[in-house]
């Protein structure tokens, strides 16, 4: 109840910082979780086995991007439903992604641990890097259930504004995995084996504090009580999910179309790429972090129905998320060469990588294109909250990537992103207008997301 009078009153500057940074820590733990195991891998020089971990990032993308569905989607459900005082609803929602999240879970671990090798082919894998893919993929496909239980419901619980305590889980989750690196990677010799076991354990210790936060909650439950396939109530949290895990899904198969072009270019190109695309994906987990954060805010304020307070909200937060995407994008340009060299210390990779790091370029418009996705799904539109998740995940860049590529090779693959960014965002922007104008000739707060 705390921290839905805080949701409903404070300002919005103190929203930013106590609903942003906890999210901002929880983004920067999920890209921690992924650079940890190329740093330990790369300490051991060998670049085959920092290509394959590139590789194999796709698929472990799948399974956040699913878990997310249920996450997202329940998250922005239970905060309307709490903006709407109705509490008993949020326990429904919290139920169904938790379950959710674990059976999908499973059934997402049986799928690829049939369908491996081609899906090793599809994510671009060769004769150097395949052996090791395959035995990355193979153990973490054990921890999946955990990875999307973790994740989805850990996600979900932040709609009360429990951003703070959802940062602390996380954080638990990511020191043990960074703990357990050098450990089994250095110490034990495992290599790449130890990576992907540090990432399961990783995974079930997050997975177990979700489930002991959620157990003494009054506002959530997994309780089986409370399961059930109603439209109303798991239509509601798909549909409100599908944005966000689309566009996490679809990223994964842009990723694949990708790696198959750099695989033109050479293993050095995808273990470079692999290193120059962590500074990418930290600025926007961090830009993400913030929209995330407010994220519940947009969606518990659009259930009370009040409009100013929107406005002040979505507008404070673009500037400051413009303002911080800009100077972090900035600060990894410029620092590029000892950004790539702390991860692999090869002359060659080292050049690759500092050019591939260009595609930073795009990172000031990065920031209002996290928020427009952020309002729009927080105020349930889900057909454009959709199709503005899909623009730079794939819409967008798939043919600009392929064209890019034709038309400038290498170079072209690396500002085919910067090119994306700019036209997804600006479409971005045209979508919230048209949304703005549209939700004030009706009652703010509806009784179910647009299907």
């Amino acid at each position: 109840m705390k921290n839905e009078k805080m949701m409903r009153e404070a300002p919005v500057w103190k929203l930013l910082f106590t609903m942003g940074l906890p999210t901002i820590v929880v983004m920067i733990v999920q890209v921690l979780y992924n650079m940890a195991d190329v740093f330990f891998i790369g300490q051991g020089g060998n670049a085959m086995q920092v290509a394959a971990l590139s590789l194999s990032g796709p698929a472990f993308n799948i399974f956040q991007g699913v878990g997310t569905l249920f996450g997202a989607g329940g998250c922005t459900a239970i905060a309307i439903a709490l903006g709407q005082g109705d509490r008993e609803k949020a326990k429904y929602y919290s139920s169904f992604c938790a379950w959710a999240s674990v059976i999908t879970g499973v059934a997402l671990a049986i799928a690829m641990f049939l369908f491996m090798d081609p899906l090793l082919s599809l994510m671009g894998a060769n004769e150097e890097t395949a052996g090791f893919a395959r035995t990355y993929l193979s153990i973490i496909l054990l921890g999946v259930p955990f990875t999307m239980f973790g994740g989805g419901l850990g996600n979900a619980i932040r709609a009360d504004g429990s951003s703070a305590k959802t940062m602390l889980i996380a954080l638990a989750g990511t020191f043990t995995n960074i703990l357990l690196d050098p450990l089994f990677i250095s110490v034990f010799q495992m290599g790449i084996a130890g990576a992907a076991w540090a990432t399961v354990i990783g995974n079930v210790v997050t997975s177990v504090l979700v489930f002991l936060h959620v157990k003494k909650s009054d506002g959530f439950t997994i309780s089986p009580k409370y399961l059930t396939l109603k439209k109303d109530v798991s239509l509601r949290v798909v549909s409100l999910g599908v944005p966000m895990a689309g566009g996490t899904v679809l990223m994964c198969v842009s990723s694949m179309f990708s790696n198959q072009l750099l695989v033109k270019y050479g293993n050095i190109a995808v273990a470079a790429n692999g290193v120059a695309s962590k500074a990418g994906m930290l600025v926007g987990m961090i830009v993400m972090g913030v929209c995330m954060g407010m994220q519940p805010v947009i969606s518990y304020t659009y259930g009370t129905g009040d409009r100013g307070r929107m406005r002040r909200i979505i507008l404070e937060t673009g500037v400051a998320t413009t303002i911080l995407s800009t100077v972090l994008g900035g600060v990894f340009l410029l620092g590029r060469e000892t950004f790539v060299t702390a991860f692999l210390d090869d002359p060659q990779i080292l050049e690759t990588g500092k050019f591939m790091m260009l595609t930073l370029l795009g990172a000031p418009v990065g920031g209002i294109y996290q928020l427009c996705s952020a309002y729009l799904q927080g105020t349930g539109k889900v057909s454009y909250a959709t199709v503005t998740s899909l623009l730079s995940k794939g819409i967008v860049y798939v043919p600009v990537l392929f064209a890019m590529e034709a038309l400038a090779g290498l170079p072209g693959l690396v500002f085919a992103g910067v090119v994306t960014d700019v036209i997804s965002t600006a479409a971005g922007v045209i979508l919230c207008l048209v949304w703005a104008r549209q939700s004030l000739e009706k009652p703010l707060a509806p009784v179910a997301a647009e299907a």
